[in-house]
């Protein structure tokens, strides 16, 4: 009976299937067009160019909490960013260690500095709006705003200030990626990076 009726309606229903395709296809590209551009091609991210130093870090703390069986410990830095970092094998003394309790602390970190803004006004505002008033969520995420203060082609280092004042840091680009990223800047740009610190080397009350 299908294949009859197929043969014998074939004009008709072969001009009805063209249609309905015809409609489905308009269909499709208005629905489509109407999309954004996220949901109807996908999007590759553009990464921001940057570059990383590894770093080694001193500071005084105030101890949140101690866990001797992970060995890690989340510590209050002097900025107000609060971190969990794993304790080396080498700190022998963390049970000592009292919850609440002030310590000086050694960790390694990571500076990884995500773009330049250039000398100007606009670095200066910046880093006065930085020193007046710190975004809370730049705090937390470990986000920070640099002025570079000198800088030596000859030695391949870079020498940065944080935005809310303090010891002016000197990185070494020790590798090409790092060097290339020194021929870019000039003494008073504003670096905008990210800090991610790695683990606790030593810690003491």
């Amino acid at each position: 009976m299908t294949i009859r009726s197929i043969k014998w309606t074939e004009g008709k229903w072969t001009e009805g299937k063209l249609a309905a395709g015809f409609s489905t296809f308009a269909a499709v590209l208005a629905i489509g067009a109407g999309l954004p551009l996220q949901a109807s091609a996908q999007v590759q991210a553009v990464p921001r160019e940057g570059v990383s130093f590894n770093d080694t870090v001193t500071a005084r703390v105030t101890v949140e909490t101690v866990d001797t069986d992970s060995r890690t410990v989340a510590i209050t830095l002097p900025n107000g960013r609060t971190v969990l970092m794993p304790v080396a094998s080498s700190v022998t003394n963390l049970a000592a260690i009292d919850d609440g309790s002030l310590a000086t602390v050694t960790y390694t970190e990571v500076v990884t500095m995500l773009n330049l803004r250039q000398k100007g006004p606009g670095s200066q505002d910046a880093r006065r709006d930085q020193m007046a008033k710190p975004d809370p969520l730049d705090v937390a995420t470990g986000r920070f705003t640099l002025t570079v203060v000198g800088l030596d082609l000859a030695k391949n280092t870079v020498s940065v200030i944080s935005g809310d004042g303090g010891a002016v840091r000197t990185y070494s680009a020790n590798s090409i990626a790092r060097q290339d990223m020194l021929k870019k800047i000039k003494v008073g740009d504003v670096v905008i990076g990210m800090t991610t610190p790695l683990m606790i080397t030593s810690i003491a009350k």
